[in-house]
């Protein structure tokens, strides 16, 4: 985990449980939004415009927030407009690692060995979680959002003419379902 920007041995991948023993997930902290226009979105500043090549998604295949968001990108055909990294699903004392596991892929934009180096990019003082998903701007060169419902909800409205015909991921006439099913699965 980052303190002030400063990664600390003491490092576990799940920080807090309830008295259940359940994963308590660390509320997404980077929470701008793409937009059609670059105006601001539900949340965030501004001056993030849909671009085709402009963004970069990280994953892991092995999360289910970061599937989700590969998921979306795959199903709206955005593979040529959205690039990827994906970190090793053996997460190492140093949290997330790019590369050395079938499958797994250098970080493209950055070269970075590990994903909170990415987030210390973003933030050279960022205290929390080096999470994935998390999608970065390579024009502004800093990270956007890393929010899973967030990023499908982007992808899904944003990147209206490379994504798949007709389909429409967050219907307006499901969203109060999709919300409560969110929460309830978080």
């Amino acid at each position: 985990m980052l303190v002030d920007g400063q990664w600390t041995k003491d490092w576990h991948p799940v920080q807090k449980k309830d008295d259940s023993g359940r994963f308590i997930r660390q509320p997404s902290s980077v929470r701008s939004w793409i937009t059609p226009d670059g105006r601001p979105g539900p949340t965030g500043e501004g001056g993030f415009r849909a671009e085709a090549g402009r963004y970069h998604l990280y994953v892991a295949l092995i999360c289910p927030w970061a599937s989700r968001a590969l998921f979306v990108r795959k199903l709206l055909g955005l593979e040529e407009v959205i690039s990827v990294s994906v970190v090793s699903p053996i997460i190492t004392d140093r949290g997330w690692r790019f590369g050395h596991y079938p499958g797994a892929t250098g970080d493209h934009p950055h070269g970075a060995a590990y994903l909170y180096q990415v987030y210390t990019r973003h933030d050279p003082h960022y205290t929390g979680r080096a999470t994935v998903p998390a999608l970065w701007d390579k024009e502004r060169d800093r990270m956007v959002n890393n929010e899973s419902a967030d990023i499908i909800r982007m992808l899904n409205h944003c990147f209206l003419e490379g994504a798949g015909e007709g389909i429409d991921l967050y219907p307006s006439g499901r969203r109060e379902e999709i919300d409560r099913l969110n929460a309830y699965y978080y």
